[in-house]
């Protein structure tokens, strides 16, 4: 386990892991908002990190052939802290959540890790537009950071 794996997403993943792992979401349905023009959708910011400034980010979804999910690849890179700049790749299989599976409505990515990944949880993304994921616990609420905690569609 690499250190800066420990730290990517460490924000988000304590208030996964304060809340613990919910995988009871297997009613999801697919909204037309998530279907994608293209074979998938990228989306790039930072996120937050409990050791150093910040986690550029850059999320690609690739979308299976009925689009309530697919493949991500996922690239993290820290911004300060000991690992600076050291880039981490990763990739798993993701899936949409919306509709009554979702309080509220919306719609949420779920990332889950590729098998044998023990070290990371799974990332909840919430769509705020069509251009706009939050990152959120697994209970769809906002997180408690200072730090930006949204990806935008490139």
């Amino acid at each position: 386990m690499t250190r800066f794996s420990a730290l990517a997403l460490t924000g988000a993943l304590l208030a996964i892991m304060v809340s613990g792992c919910d995988q009871g979401h297997d009613n999801a349905t697919t909204s037309s908002s998530q279907r994608s023009s293209g074979t998938n959708q990228i989306y790039g910011g930072s996120l937050p990190c409990a050791n150093c400034d910040g986690v550029d980010t850059e999320l690609a979804l690739n979308f299976s052939t009925d689009s309530a999910g697919g493949v991500y690849n996922l690239t993290e890179t820290p911004r300060g802290g000991p690992d600076d700049g050291q880039t981490q790749k990763r990739k798993g299989n993701w899936k949409v959540l919306s509709g009554n599976a979702v309080p509220g409505g919306g719609t949420v990515y779920v990332l889950h890790p590729a098998r044998g990944d023990e070290e990371h949880e799974p990332v909840y993304l919430l769509m705020e537009d069509n251009a706009t994921l939050q990152l959120v616990d697994d209970s769809f609420q906002s997180l408690d950071t200072e730090h930006n905690d949204e990806l935008h569609r490139l």
